[in-house]
C-alpha cells in the first residue's frame, strides 16, 4: 500500500511542473496583450475549465462582458483573438479541438 502511495505522488509530482509551466507561460503570453484582451484572458482563466472547446467558452465570457458593458461590441472579437492565442498556451492546446 505505502509503495502505491509513493508511486502514485511521484507520477503527480512528474505532470505538475509541465501544467505549472504552461501557465507561467501563458501569464508570460498575456502580460503583452492590450487592455481588453487582458480582460477577456482574465474571464475566461477564472472560469473553471469546461468540457467544452475553448471558442464556445470565449463566444460565452465575451458576450457576458459585452453585455455588462465592461467590454465594448468594436474590441470584442479583436480581444478574444489576441486573448485565444494566450488561452491555447494555458490549456495546453495544440489542435482546433481544444
Amino acid at each position: 500500500m505505502r509503495q502505491l502511495i509513493t508511486r502514485a505522488a511521484l507520477l503527480f509530482l512528474l505532470f505538475v511542473p509541465d501544467a505549472l509551466a504552461d501557465q507561467t507561460k501563458a501569464v508570460k503570453c498575456a502580460a503583452g496583450l492590450q487592455p481588453e484582451a487582458l480582460l477577456v484572458f482574465n474571464a475566461v482563466r477564472s472560469t473553471p475549465p469546461p468540457q467544452k472547446p475553448l471558442r464556445s467558452v470565449l463566444e460565452a465570457r465575451v458576450r457576458e462582458l459585452v453585455f455588462m458593458d465592461h467590454l465594448s461590441a468594436h474590441a470584442a472579437r479583436p480581444a478574444a483573438e489576441a486573448a485565444s492565442e494566450c488561452l491555447r498556451i494555458a490549456r495546453n492546446c495544440t489542435g482546433e479541438a481544444c
